[in-house]
């Protein structure tokens, strides 16, 4: 194994799917309810945040309620969403780089929306 191996490759084990959001406008301009549309599929991993993390997050004003880890790549941002395990997220927040060079992985904060 070699020293940058520090994940093993099982580790991304949960199979989530990206979805970007098209907003659509009635007669009057108002946007109405946002149709989601499949963008990508891919290996993750979710972790939900653990009680003392959750109770410091929401102390800061944030409403992370569970992570994301995957593959490092640009085409993902704060105006999608995450389906899992029949769970819906909203993304929080940028992309956080991960590890030493921050080029393999990122994570994502996310919140479960109602």
């Amino acid at each position: 194994m070699g020293e940058h191996m520090t994940l093993a490759a099982g580790d991304l084990c949960h199979r989530v799917t990206i979805q970007n959001k098209t907003s659509t406008y009635d007669e009057n301009n108002y946007e109405t309810d946002p149709i989601w549309t499949d963008f990508k599929k891919l290996w993750a991993k979710v972790e939900f945040l653990s009680v003392k993390d959750s109770i410091n997050a929401k102390a800061a004003g944030s409403q992370t309620t569970a992570r994301l880890k995957l593959r490092k790549r640009s085409d993902i941002t704060t105006e999608m969403r995450v389906l899992w395990d029949g769970y819906t997220f909203q993304i929080v927040s940028p992309p956080k780089p991960d590890n030493e060079n921050g080029k393999i992985y990122m994570t994502l904060e996310l919140a479960v929306m109602e």
